[in-house]
């Protein structure tokens, strides 16, 4: 878009070459954090270059750490060597990642178990290593005119974290108590599982839990169906809803759910159903109550078409959305990683007939494009590269709006929505099968109406939550009686569920887009038989809902291409 390649396309264009001529060995990245980034940046490889694409083999793919180091840890951890502790211990690891590598090995009680064993000399490489990063985020800051480094301090507090697994027993034991005790409805009968952990045995480098025998990635499609016998679609639904209960309902999420941490077997007490089975929560984020409630009321928002509430939740967070509702369709698209853009608004959908293409709020979706085929031809090259320009610059100020008051932004949103995109790309590996909005949402309507009921406890919490004093999202003042509270909840549940009942007549499996789209079609090919119409050989069928019909998701697209960066199209439709 510039006439000469800006600094910005000439770093990434560099960091992409070193990462093309270098191996994915721990010869290049010398540290097991910096394994750790190479997963972050290898699930999000659809917004990368090619040469990023090789990060994504680097589940679990990290080199093992030697057996006499191994032995050596468990001694200084327990003060016993590993035959000392269990009947028997596999000396070939089961699995070798970041932080840790894991040995299977057997009680003398005959239980079998799991031994994460934490790498040498790991917390002696966080720290340089996560100074780089800061260091690093300080270069993007100057190089992308961003304030990028507002949180790179929390960023590196939580990273560092998962280095001691004191820690993370503590995050697998909270877990696992909202699993068995705080199980939805939808999710009961052992839907969701995590395993039980010997705290005996349990160090700040040591790890000893449950072992799950029988369980695949769950974006191993061919284990899923072949070995397993399982449906995938039934496979990522439950996945969607435990991670909607782990945002919504629990206020603890896992920040890292990559396919390596989300297992899959059949359920223990009935072989023909699937459990999902939740492991490594070294990284995971308690959302506290009053957040939760902004989120929630948010997501409502979204869905609603309620941008006053919309506007109210952002500001209680330090981010203007403007007057021109360009600030709100470019939140709603962050937040939903889909296409949103308020009342009047026009949702359309991709030809792959990915259902995960369907978003939310009853069919409502941002493109400025509605008549890809009609207005656009009436614009010159000329007039289409002005308005181009024009609406990116737009966009680079918005971004840059939303962070001025980077200090009221609550930190916790840079990891859920890392935790949204990993849930979606997950979705995506398995062909998009299921509509990971609707599912969310659903959990968001559920988990909004029963804070709704428990709102008094809420108010002071939300108050305090924005520094100035201002009211929070939700607006409340006082605190309503038991019954106020019920109806209000009752009628925000209704409109909530509503809305998402209408997108999916709208885009559901068998909605009336898809419905539409199949009479079109079928109405093409009988009249193209017929010779009532010219075939559209060499031109190609039109393209609904494309990221041509999507005006907002094409922007994006292209600005991103100003930094040397290739986003595809399928990143939209997760």
């Amino acid at each position: 878009m510039n006439e000469q390649p800006n600094a910005s396309w000439m770093f990434v264009r560099r960091m992409g070459m070193i990462v093309h001529l270098s191996p994915v060995t721990t010869d290049f990245f010398p540290s097991g954090l910096y394994v750790k980034a190479g997963q972050a940046i290898g699930i999000q490889v659809a917004i990368l270059p090619k040469p990023y694409h090789a990060l994504a083999q680097m589940f679990d793919a990290a080199e093992p750490v030697s057996l006499e180091a191994v032995r050596k840890v468990i001694h200084d951890e327990l003060g016993m060597w590993p035959e000392e502790i269990f009947a028997e211990f596999d000396p070939n690891p089961i699995g070798s990642a970041s932080i840790a590598q894991v040995h299977r090995a057997r009680l003398h009680t005959g239980e079998q178990v799991a031994v994460k064993v934490q790498r040498p000399d790991i917390r002696k490489h966080a720290k340089w290593d996560l100074l780089a990063f800061r260091i690093l985020m300080r270069i993007y800051e100057n190089v992308f005119d961003l304030p990028l480094t507002f949180a790179s301090q929390y960023i590196s507090d939580q990273i560092e974290l998962e280095t001691h697994f004191d820690h993370e027993r503590e995050n697998t034991e909270r877990i696992r108590n909202h699993v068995l005790t705080e199980t939805p409805k939808h999710l009961k009968g052992g839907v969701a599982y995590v395993p039980a952990i010997h705290s005996s045995l349990c160090t700040p480098r040591l790890l000893v839990m449950e072992y799950i025998e029988g369980a695949v990635r769950m974006t191993d499609v061919d284990a899923l169906e072949k070995r397993l016998g399982l449906d995938v679609n039934e496979v990522m639904n439950s996945v969607c809803e435990v991670f909607a209960a782990q945002v919504f309902k629990w206020g603890f999420v896992n920040a890292d759910p990559h396919p390596s941490n989300v297992l899959i077997r059949r359920h223990p007490s009935n072989p023909k159903k699937h459990q999902v089975v939740l492991i490594d929560h070294g990284l995971s984020i308690p959302l506290p109550p009053a957040f939760r409630y902004q989120y929630l009321t948010l997501w409502k928002s979204l869905f609603t078409n309620d941008t006053e509430q919309l506007k109210a939740v952002c500001k209680a967070w330090g981010v203007d959305l403007g007057e021109d509702g360009f600030g709100a369709q470019m939140m709603g698209s962050a937040v939903l990683l889909q296409g949103w853009s308020g009342p009047g608004g026009r949702k359309r959908r991709g030809a792959s007939q990915s259902r995960e293409m369907r978003g939310a709020h009853g069919g409502r979706h941002g493109t400025n494009r509605e008549d890809v085929n009609g207005s656009e031809k009436e614009l010159t090259q000329e007039e289409r590269m002005k308005r181009d320009l024009e609406i990116q610059r737009k966009m680079k100020e918005t971004v840059k709006r939303f962070l001025q008051n980077y200090e009221l932004i609550p930190k916790e949103l840079i990891f859920l929505g890392r935790s949204m995109r990993i849930i979606q790309a997950n979705n995506q590996a398995l062909g998009s099968p299921v509509d990971r909005i609707s599912i969310l949402a659903r959990g968001a309507s559920d988990s909004l109406y029963e804070m709704t009921i428990r709102q008094p406890s809420l108010i002071a919490a939300s108050s305090r939550l924005s520094p100035n004093g201002v009211a929070p999202a939700h607006q409340l003042v006082g605190q309503p009686s038991l019954i106020r509270r019920y109806l209000n909840a009752n009628v925000d549940w209704v409109a909530f569920r509503l809305a998402i009942a209408g997108m999916d007549v709208a885009f559901g499996r068998r909605g009336l887009f898809w419905g539409w789209l199949w009479l079109q079609r079928l109405w093409w090919r009988v009249t193209t038989r017929l010779g009532l119409l010219p075939s559209r050989q060499g031109r190609g069928e039109e393209k609904v809902g494309s990221a041509e019909g999507d005006f907002m998701q094409q922007q994006v697209m292209d600005m991103a291409k100003e930094y040397g960066v290739e986003i595809k199209e399928s990143v939209f439709y997760g």
